[in-house]
């Protein structure tokens, strides 16, 4: 079975400045191993792309990755992580640990924040 993995933020803005800078840093090396994976964007991750960077830099990434959506689940996920947690996450940051324990995904960040969820699958780059 192949690995799947979810892009943070903090990954997909490294990834993008690096490009753009056209050095090779520590997002583009990770970015290697994609090969063999199956690699997703959350919507969440595409709108905080379109804050940051505009409608074209979002439309761009949605067209690179399969688009992870939010489902019902992922709301009652979200929902139990921020009641039970002392210290809650940023509201996107809850909704990709969410959509990240319902697919069985790694989630590709450099965020700390996440070590705190219970189950979750922190890859770190």
């Amino acid at each position: 079975m192949r690995k799947k993995l979810l892009l943070d933020n903090t990954f997909v803005s490294d990834y993008d400045s690096e490009l753009r800078a056209k050095r090779v840093g520590p997002a583009r090396r990770f970015a290697q191993s994609f090969a063999s994976a199956l690699v997703f964007v959350s919507v969440v991750t595409i709108e905080e792309i379109y804050e940051k960077r505009g409608r074209e830099a979002a439309r761009e990434l949605a067209a690179h990755f399969s688009v992870l959506g939010l489902h019902v689940s992922d709301a009652l996920q979200c929902g139990r992580l921020q009641s039970r947690s002392s210290r809650r996450l940023g509201e996107n940051d809850a909704w990709l640990a969410a959509q990240t324990l319902r697919g069985g995904f790694g989630l590709v960040t450099r965020d700390r924040r996440f070590a705190d969820v219970p189950g979750l699958v922190v890859i770190r780059y």
